[in-house]
């Protein structure tokens, strides 16, 4: 657990942390990259679209070697996960990315934050506010990942403080850093789980998993992101801590993020949570739009959804 046994040994960590170099997580960027000075910095009060175009994503099958190790690959053949994919969200609105498993969602979710590439060949453009960002994406976005990852043995406040010495702007000083991890812990709603232990499967008791996904979502959002996306962030879920955590997402899109996630059979109620629905089937656009207006274009193709059934 991290304490401070004193003003002077605080103050010392205090200046410490002033003096040494932190890398520059945050977008919050004095830099010379061109690309950074002409992309929104991480504040939300910069509004941010993020539209795709035209996307395609080919990957090379493994095959076994003839001497059984090591793995060749047949130039000539190539499976196409991704099929001209477009798509848009804007400001303020939640997007889910849904499908059957092996449709695509996390391939396009790799696609648009440049995370995880490796063997695929990529072709179209991923533009923020109309500029192609490439690489850039990972500094200027915020990514919760599927599976939390914690240090188990800290608090919640605790955990939070080390991410705002690590990864908050190297320019703001340390009471600006624990400012911010107040407002975030009012923000969502961790005041009274701030001094509970994360806790380890199996070993240490500690917060519920509501709350460790929301503790995920905190310490992307110390950094203020205008956008956010999410994998999967109600796997594992019950059917109440989805709503709940999806509410979150809600409300931290009312206060102008743009956000994307993928999402895996939400229920009536997590789904009327938002704003535009990307479907694909087999790696290709079966709907991209209005969350709401789904159901009466499939009905319209023929598709009906039974009353009393989650979309």
């Amino acid at each position: 657990m991290i304490n401070f046994k004193g003003s002077e040994d605080k103050q010392s960590l205090t200046d410490d942390f002033n003096k040494t170099s932190i890398p520059n997580y945050s977008a919050i960027n004095n830099g010379d990259d061109p690309i950074l000075q002409r992309v929104p910095s991480f504040d939300a009060a910069n509004k941010v679209t993020l539209s795709w175009h035209n996307i395609n994503v080919f990957v090379k099958p493994k095959k076994k070697s003839i001497f059984k190790f090591g793995n060749q690959y047949d130039v000539n053949q190539q499976k196409q996960l991704l099929n001209d994919v477009s798509g848009q969200v804007k400001p303020g609105q939640l997007l889910a990315i849904m499908g059957a498993s092996g449709a695509g969602k996390t391939t396009l979710l790799n696609v648009l934050t440049s995370r995880n590439l490796r063997r695929l060949t990529v072709d179209g453009e991923v533009l923020v506010n109309g500029e192609n960002v490439g690489e850039s994406m990972t500094r200027l976005s915020a990514y919760v990942q599927q599976d939390d990852l914690f240090i188990g043995t800290l608090t919640v406040k605790e955990h939070l403080v080390f991410q705002a010495l690590l990864r908050m702007d190297k320019h703001l000083s340390y009471k600006e850093r624990m400012r911010r991890v107040d407002e975030v812990i009012l923000e969502l709603g961790l005041r009274k789980c701030e001094d509970t232990m994360i806790g380890i499967a199996g070993k240490i008791k500690g917060i519920s998993g509501g709350e460790a996904k929301r503790l995920a979502f905190a310490a992307e959002v110390l950094t203020n992101p205008a956008l956010m996306f999410c994998d999967e962030p109600t796997s594992g879920l019950d059917s109440f801590m989805s709503q709940n955590i999806v509410s979150v997402l809600r409300d931290l899109a009312m206060g102008g993020r743009t956000i994307i996630c993928t999402i895996h059979q939400p229920s009536s109620e997590v789904y009327e949570m938002f704003d535009n629905l990307l479907l694909l089937a087999e790696g290709r656009v079966a709907y991209m739009g209005d969350a709401k207006k789904a159901l009466d274009f499939f009905e319209r193709a023929g598709l009906r959804c039974p009353i009393n059934y989650n979309p």
